[in-house]
């Protein structure tokens, strides 16, 4: 494993939404090297553990989608998305099963055949004698239970189609809807695609080279209807048969969950803070990367000379004469958490009209001790019975007991230091003023308990505090 925390840059046209999105950021990278898919297909699940334990620490509201893994290939990846009005991405999610996808991946109930749900009577298409062949944007525009989208290349020099249908089951009533083109779905089935691009249809000509990608749902009957009104295929101006076919159709809340029989579907607006990608040998077969037949990798899997599933993925079978003629590749992973994000994403969900209020995990202190004018040397004597001297040694036993804590000595006057405290977003507050001079008592404050303000004799004080953060 190599593991790394390095600043990275991106240079796009529009960074959104401040901090969320600056063009110079943190990210903290793993990459992983096995020398049989079963090992790697068992490090990918690994780090998918550490990384959901980093998450629940964090408590912030996260959901793990199946993602698609885009330019960088392989066929396994996930996202780690938090739940936040103010994210780009869309996630959904099942209200009874453990479904969730990110929006380019996911898919709604499998829906009855074209015949059930459309009208597929043949409608006559009118040529003119000089055009003997027929686009299929042609045919599909001659049926109103078709939609049609098109957009250009980035070179200006294609056309790509979608052909999707107008209407789709909603959820398990069975009730119709209108459709909406998923342009995740059809950037990704053609990543050259022009997504800024204005003016598409004014500047499309028949000169033009094109490329379709029908929906799942209406594939066997474009085939059927091309079938009985074209005379023969060649009529066409595209093989039917090497046409991409996906689900081109947008999810919406309340379609039918495709895993139960039950759920419906919910869309979700987040932030991507992490993802995970199982590579397998899409880099190294390229840059020959092997695994020596006499290295300590290679003696792993001499042993592993049969085909099976781990985590219900297929494993490749691995022979011994690989292993003995190095034919063995590198089964690669590569897994990140955008450590700038996180910080920006928690700090602005989290926050309240109060300021910051950060989980205990990553606050730059648990607690801060502040004190009236005149109770500075008893604020000291507070601090010492929360982080007791012994935490300043080396002993770790010493550090894990005590409360990483803050004295605010600062010369103003007590209203400035407690709109601050709630401002830096310390997540306790341990306020010495009317209490402390009358009981001996401290003024507990923790926001993140519904705004808990509570008077704490000093005996007590560390057992208290200790017992909060256990909650945050």
């Amino acid at each position: 494993m190599n593991n790394r925390l390095a600043r990275k840059y991106r240079d796009e046209p529009r960074p959104r939404q401040g901090l969320l999105r600056t063009r110079e950021f943190l990210m903290k990278d793993l990459y992983t090297f096995d020398a049989s898919s079963r090992d790697a297909l068992q490090t990918y699940h690994e780090v998918r553990e550490v990384y959901a334990a980093f998450f629940d620490e964090l408590k912030v509201p996260y959901l793990t989608a199946e993602a698609d893994s885009g330019n960088i290939g392989g066929d396994l990846s996930h996202e780690y998305h938090m739940l936040s009005p103010k994210g780009e991405d869309q996630i959904i999610n099942c209200s009874s099963c453990d479904y969730v996808a990110n929006e380019e991946v996911a898919r709604s109930e499998k829906e009855p055949s074209s015949e059930e749900l459309y009208d597929t009577r043949t409608q006559a298409l009118t040529r003119s004698p000089k055009e003997e062949i027929l686009s299929l944007e042609q045919f599909a525009q001659a049926h109103p239970w078709h939609t049609v989208t098109c957009a250009l290349s980035r070179d200006g020099e294609t056309t790509y189609i979608a052909i999707y249908p107008a209407v789709v089951i909603h959820g398990h009533e069975c009730v119709k809807r209108s459709t909406k083109l998923n342009f995740d779905v059809f950037k990704s089935t053609f990543p050259d695609v022009d997504t800024l691009a204005e003016d598409t249809t004014k500047r499309m000509s028949t000169r033009m080279k094109k490329k379709y990608v029908l929906d799942y749902r209406i594939s066997e009957a474009m085939k059927k209807l091309c079938n009985e009104s074209l005379p023969t295929r060649q009529d066409l101006d595209v093989d039917l048969d090497n046409v991409p076919i996906v689900d081109l159709v947008k999810i919406e809340d309340g379609d039918g969950c495709p895993k139960c029989e039950t759920g419906t579907l919910k869309v979700h607006t987040s932030i991507e803070l992490g993802h995970t990608f199982h590579l397998g040998t899409k880099y190294s077969k390229p840059l020959n990367a092997r695994v020596p037949g006499d290295s300590p990798l290679s003696g792993t899997i001499k042993n592993i000379a049969t085909k099976g599933t781990i985590h219900g993925k297929k494993t490749e079978e691995i022979s011994a004469d690989d292993v003995k003629e190095n034919k063995i590749f590198l089964e690669m992973g590569c897994h990140g958490i955008g450590v700038s994000r996180l910080i920006a994403a928690v700090a602005d969900s989290f926050a309240d009209a109060k300021g910051l209020n950060w989980p205990r995990v990553i606050s730059p202190f648990e607690a801060v001790v502040i004190p009236a004018p005149g109770l500075e040397d008893d604020a000291k004597m507070v601090l010492d019975t929360i982080l007791p001297r012994a935490a300043l040694t080396s002993s770790a036993a010493s550090r894990i007991c005590s409360v990483d804590a803050i004295l605010d000595d600062r010369p103003k006057d007590m209203a400035w230091k407690l709109k601050d405290a709630d401002l830096i977003g310390y997540p306790i507050l341990v306020v010495l003023g009317k209490s402390w001079r009358k009981e001996q008592k401290c003024e507990v404050q923790c926001r993140q308990l519904g705004d808990l303000r509570q008077d704490v004799a000093l005996p007590e004080l560390k057992g208290f505090v200790d017992e909060l953060l256990r909650q945050l």
